[in-house]
């Protein structure tokens, strides 16, 4: 550890939502954790040929004070330019959900050597990807794949109401209103709803979903 600053001059958090910045990646955009698997896995990667990272992990949700069931190991260690190495995913409680998903974030924090330049800014890079919890009765991939196509939708002004009576979440993406398209992409969770503001008028929508492995589906069409 005197290798690195213990105090840093500056130090700017940057979360992405692509699993790569600056000469450090992670394996994936998204972690599937089947109920019926002791661990999971995600490949960390050292791009750069001379700089060396110390890596810290953890697991975290959106949900204030709640205690998350799940351990990454191991949660700090350093890794040399050119190298991999893998972080492991634990399930730590059996009082997760069994109807529905469930999803956490697997954090990981790149941490630079200190510049040997006075003064300097010291940037640390925070790469933030899902996990999400899959009870083993959900593992059914016709099911899964379809749940995008179970969207429903209702207007209300220029607000419109998104709803997921399946148990899978569902990353919507690409989301068109009669043809003109929102900036943005939405999750929206297992057997319930969210409210998407602002949007385009019009009765006619369109979006594609981001599945398991990171890529997109065909497109699915409905009235609102």
């Amino acid at each position: 550890m005197s290798f690195y600053k213990k105090s840093i001059l500056s130090l700017l958090l940057i979360a992405l939502s692509a699993p790569s910045f600056a000469g450090f990646s992670v394996g994936a955009t998204r972690v599937i954790y089947n109920g019926n698997m002791k661990e999971a896995s995600l490949s960390v990667k050292n791009t750069e040929d001379s700089n060396v990272y110390l890596i810290r992990s953890w697991v975290s949700s959106d949900k204030a004070g709640e205690k998350v069931p799940f351990i990454i190991t191991p949660p700090l260690f350093r890794i040399e330019p050119g190298q991999d190495n893998a972080v492991r995913i634990t399930q730590t409680s059996s009082s997760l959900a069994q109807d529905k998903e469930s999803v956490y974030w697997i954090n990981t924090l790149a941490i630079p050597p200190a510049s040997k330049e006075k003064n300097s800014l010291q940037f640390s890079i925070n790469t933030r990807i899902k996990l999400i919890y899959r009870p083993t009765a959900l593992n059914n991939k016709d099911a899964i794949a379809k749940a995008y196509q179970q969207l429903t939708f209702t207007r209300s002004g220029s607000a419109i109401t998104a709803s997921n009576p399946t148990p899978y979440y569902v990353n919507m993406t690409k989301i068109s209103i009669n043809g003109k398209e929102l900036k943005e992409g939405y999750m929206v969770p297992p057997k319930s709803s969210l409210k998407i503001d602002n949007t385009p008028m019009g009765n006619s929508i369109v979006w594609q979903a981001i599945n398991d492995f990171g890529g997109l589906t065909e497109k699915a069409k409905a009235s609102i």
